[in-house]
């Protein structure tokens, strides 16, 4: 079975190529996840991500999740949100997601040092 601490050190790689990536490619990367079949609440996926957003929360570290997108959106998926709003004690408009998304991807792609987003145009999907 996939272990958060593996996930966590992959999204640090892909952080540190500055190449953000779809939920498709984490389970591509872990077989051993299941396919995602729209039932993200269900997902083991969905506690492993937020088991990583908890540990960068109390190390004060921006969100490793940042650097994946769900395809549809061209940005993460509403719990991202839900989740940063939890942890950091703030309340995200929708109007807001895109600027919180990206001042987060920013941070974390300086973080672990990529410094720029090489591959996501960063625009939302309306």
């Amino acid at each position: 079975m996939v272990n958060v601490g593996e996930v966590g050190t992959f999204l640090e790689k892909v952080a540190a190529s500055g190449n953000p990536i779809n939920y498709g490619d984490v389970i591509a990367r872990f077989p051993d996840l299941p396919p995602l079949a729209g039932a993200w609440l269900a997902h083991p996926l969905r506690g492993i991500f937020g088991e990583l957003d908890e540990q960068d929360a109390v190390a004060k570290r921006p969100f490793r999740t940042a650097m994946v997108i769900a395809k549809e959106r061209n940005m993460p998926g509403p719990g991202f949100f839900k989740t940063i709003s939890r942890l950091r004690g703030r309340q995200i408009l929708k109007s807001e997601e895109l600027t919180v998304w990206t001042d987060e991807l920013r941070a974390v792609l300086v973080f672990y040092a990529a410094g720029e987003i090489k591959r996501v145009d960063i625009q939302p999907i309306s």
